[in-house]
């Protein structure tokens, strides 16, 4: 593994570059950062979330802190399911950001062709697929956890914010950080608000003791987002 050089606890995409030039001399021709360095959710353990143009295949060092997907250069102005990626995984929901929060800190700004529909069927699918398994293994966990034992706050946080995002997703197309749908799906619930709001203000660094409460929060957050959406399994 590349050890890589940090600003705080989270890589920079400028820094990143530097080591990749030193890597791959001439081959970066595009660089297009999305995620939460351009969506104003930077927090301690934030990976810096960047896709990579290449002029030829060729394999990136591994980095501690960076989330990196490889294309060749001009990929990004083809659909997303013509794309086959060097590195990483391409999506209709990647395509969606690159095109309309991402931040291009190399080469011209891609065109990411796309459509709301093809946004839409992959988040309904991942909610099924690949948050419904991890929500229904914290259902199983909280009805024997210990009374009065904190929960771990990493794993927490991300299925208790992270199908909020989709869930604002699919119901108007935009792209919000994780926070930012914390704060929504508490609008949305204000039953469920004071915990959902304790789930961010953990995520910005608070000191905030999580419980089996803030778990079970964060199932029926889940179970009501597929009732809103009408998503059947």
């Amino acid at each position: 593994m590349l050890t890589c050089v940090r600003l705080g606890d989270v890589i920079t995409a400028e820094r990143y570059l530097e080591l990749l030039d030193d890597h791959l001399p001439e081959l970066v021709v595009g660089a297009h950062v999305y995620g939460s360095q351009v969506l104003g959710d930077v927090v301690s353990d934030s990976d810096l979330d960047i896709v990579i143009e290449l002029s030829a295949p060729a394999s990136l060092p591994e980095v501690r802190g960076a989330d990196v997907a490889a294309v060749l250069a001009g990929s990004l102005e083809k659909p997303v399911f013509d794309v086959n990626p060097l590195a990483g995984e391409v999506t209709p929901v990647l395509w969606q950001q690159l095109r309309t929060v991402g931040q291009t800190v190399r080469g011209a700004r891609p065109t990411c062709p796309g459509t709301a529909a093809e946004v839409e069927a992959y988040c309904r699918e991942n909610l099924i697929s690949y948050w419904m398994p991890n929500i229904e293994q914290g259902r199983a966990a909280m009805t024997n956890w210990p009374a009065g034992k904190l929960v771990p706050c990493e794993g927490l946080l991300w299925a208790g914010l992270g199908p909020a995002r989709l869930w604002h997703t699919i119901r108007t197309g935009g792209i919000v950080s994780k926070s930012r749908a914390g704060e929504l799906a508490a609008a949305r619930w204000p039953d469920l608000a004071p915990l959902i709001i304790d789930l961010v203000a953990s995520r910005r660094g608070e000191d905030v003791p999580l419980t089996v409460g803030h778990l079970r929060a964060s199932v029926d957050l889940f179970d009501r987002i597929l009732v809103d959406l009408d998503v059947t399994t």
